[in-house]
């Protein structure tokens, strides 16, 4: 049985009332997400509201439902009970629209997993037939399913879901009215990268990169290289992009480019709502309480290492005999994982 098959079962065996029409939506919402109802993000965050302000806030609900093919429906009452912003919520759904590749062919081959559901074959092949000669179009939930469980949901990716705990911890700083950095930590290619240009795109907001602040080769003493955390010139951060942004000023500073061994250009940074900092070393401890929420992201070594060989074949001995050696150290002198108060998997 495939992964769909399962989880289409599944979805039957939680919600016995439903419908042929209510399945197909499940597989066409799995193949081809939500893009079909997004004609522009204003709109869409508009009908969000009118259907938001309906729903009870409930922490306790299930948080997502999987719909397969790396999406799932994301509940707006859990959503809500957490404490999520609205306007969070409907950039997770609008960006997943941008970004789900459609598969129609995908689509019409698992129409054929209606076969396997407890539904009349008669009456399940003559919809089919009729969902096929119309194009298979949207589908919207059929008034049994409606009545029977008030779906309020939005289809989402994910990787997205994975997390929200961050995205309502960034949300509740943000309506403090103060700005917010956010620094994201964690072991090499453990996702910190993707994870914070998910924020950055999430929230149209700065992204920083500590390899920008690599140690300059004539700095890379014993001494200093001896002691943890001190192959990147945190110094140099502090003062050309911390502190200016602490006191809403705007930074300035020329990102270090290590394969050709000189500073690129000056690159100015505004003081925002909310500005994130990605990569190692980000949470030295001279750094650390510059920020409003530290968060660790973490990665199975396996994992780690397919991503560092995709990166450059040749470079895997290297961080093993180096890089991966200085960073331990500097984790666990530093104690960088027990100092964040968000833990996210980069997988």
């Amino acid at each position: 049985m495939s992964d769909l098959a399962e989880l289409l079962k599944e979805h039957y065996d939680n919600h016995p009332a439903m419908e042929v029409r209510d399945a197909i939506k499940f597989i066409y919402q799995s193949h081809m997400g939500p893009g079909h109802l997004i004609s522009d993000e204003r709109a869409a965050l508009d009908r969000l509201a009118e259907e938001w302000d309906r729903l009870p806030a409930d922490p306790s609900a299930p948080l997502s439902e999987p719909l397969g093919n790396g999406l799932c429906r994301l509940s707006l009452s859990a959503c809500k009970g957490i404490k999520l912003s609205i306007k969070t919520l409907n950039r997770l759904f609008v960006l997943t629209a941008r970004k789900t590749v459609l598969d129609r062919a995908g689509l019409e081959q698992d129409l054929e997993l209606l076969q396997a559901l407890p539904f009349s074959q008669e009456s399940s092949k003559r919809y089919l037939a009729q969902y096929r000669a119309q194009g298979c179009p949207a589908l919207s939930h059929s008034k049994t399913y409606r009545d029977t469980y008030s779906p309020a949901y939005r289809v989402v990716s994910q990787y997205y879901v994975n997390q929200i705990p961050l995205l309502a911890a960034v949300d509740q700083l943000l309506t403090q009215g103060q700005p917010v950095l956010v620094a994201i930590d964690g072991p090499c290619a453990s996702g910190k990268s993707t994870l914070g240009a998910a924020l950055a795109e999430l929230y149209c907001c700065p992204l920083l990169h500590m390899d920008d602040f690599f140690l300059l080769p004539q700095d890379r003493t014993p001494e200093r290289l001896a002691k943890p955390g001190e192959n990147v010139d945190h110094e140099r951060f502090d003062r050309e992009v911390l502190s200016p942004l602490c006191h809403g000023q705007t930074a300035v500073y020329r990102p270090w480019q290590c394969r050709s061994g000189c500073f690129g250009p000056a690159v100015p940074v505004e003081p925002g709502p909310l500005t994130v900092v990605e990569g190692s070393y980000s949470l030295h401890p001279s750094l650390r309480d510059r920020y409003q929420l530290r968060v660790w992201v973490e990665a199975p070594w396996e994992v780690r290492r397919t991503r560092l060989e995709r990166r450059d074949p040749g470079c895997v001995d290297r961080f093993l005999n180096i890089w991966v050696p200085l960073e331990d150290h500097y984790f666990q002198a530093c104690h960088v994982k027990d100092c964040c108060q968000i833990h996210c998997s980069g997988q």
